[in-house]
C-alpha cells in the first residue's frame, strides 16, 4: 500500500508527524532541498515556533532564502534522465512483447510518467526494428515534455529556464541509439572476418619461422 502525502506538505517542505504511540514525538516542518548531488536538510520544530502555523512560517522563510542563494534547476535535466540498468537506458521507459492469436510477436515501448501527484500516465508506441529509433524518440519526448509542464505547474523550476527542447533531447537520443547500432554492425563484422585474418596470418608466421630456423643454421 502507498504511503499517503502529508495534505500540509508542500514544495521543497514535508510535514512530519509521528505516530501517537510512538516513544519519540516528532511534529514540524522539514525543509528538503536538493542541488548538484547535495541534499540541504533543516528540521522546525513545532514545540519550539509556537505551533503548526509557526514553524511553516519559519521553514517557508528558510526554503525561500536557501533557493534565492541557489543556482536555478535544469529542467532538462530533472525531467529526462537515464539509466544503464533499464534495457531502454531511460528512466520510465521499457520494452514489451506479445505474441497475437495468429503467432506474430509485437514490439512495445511503454511509457510511465508521474505528471502530477497521485496520476500517473501510460502510453506505449508500437515499433518495429526498422522505426525503432524514431519510436524511442517520440516516447522520451512525450514522457519529458509530461514531466517539464508539472515543473512549471508545481514552481519546481526557479528563475530563468535554460533547458534543451524535447525535440532536441529526441534527437540526441536517436542519434546516440544509430551510434550504437552501427557500432553493434561494426563488431559482427570484425567477429565474423576474425577468423579468415587469422588463417590468412598463419602462413605468415609459418614462413617467419622457417626464415629464422635457416638464420640460425
Amino acid at each position: 500500500m502507498r504511503r499517503r502525502t502529508n495534505p500540509l506538505s508542500e514544495r521543497n517542505i514535508k510535514r512530519i508527524d509521528t505516530r501517537p504511540d510512538a516513544i519519540k514525538q516528532t511534529h514540524g516542518f522539514q525543509v528538503c532541498i536538493s542541488r548538484e548531488g547535495s541534499l540541504h536538510t533543516k528540521h522546525f520544530s513545532d514545540s519550539l515556533f509556537g505551533g503548526i502555523k509557526g514553524s511553516l512560517k519559519k521553514a517557508r522563510s528558510y526554503r525561500d532564502s536557501m533557493l534565492a542563494d541557489m543556482p536555478p534547476l535544469e529542467a532538462s535535466r530533472i525531467a529526462h534522465t537515464t539509466n544503464a540498468k533499464n534495457k531502454s537506458g531511460h528512466v520510465g521507459i521499457s520494452y514489451r512483447k506479445y505474441k497475437t492469436a495468429k503467432g506474430k510477436t509485437t514490439r512495445l515501448i511503454a511509457v510511465s510518467v508521474r505528471a502530477e501527484k497521485g496520476k500517473t500516465i501510460s502510453r506505449v508506441y508500437r515499433y518495429t526494428k526498422e522505426d525503432h529509433d524514431k519510436m524511442l524518440a517520440e516516447a522520451i519526448a512525450f514522457r519529458e515534455k509530461l514531466l517539464l509542464d508539472r515543473l512549471k505547474r508545481e514552481g519546481g523550476v526557479s528563475g530563468i529556464i535554460k533547458a534543451k527542447s524535447p525535440l532536441g533531447v529526441a534527437k540526441k537520443a536517436k542519434k546516440k541509439a544509430a551510434k550504437a547500432v552501427k557500432l553493434t554492425r561494426e563488431r559482427k563484422t570484425a567477429k565474423k572476418a576474425a577468423p579468415a585474418k587469422k588463417a590468412a596470418a598463419k602462413p605468415a608466421k609459418k614462413a617467419v619461422k622457417k626464415a629464422k630456423a635457416k638464420g640460425r643454421k
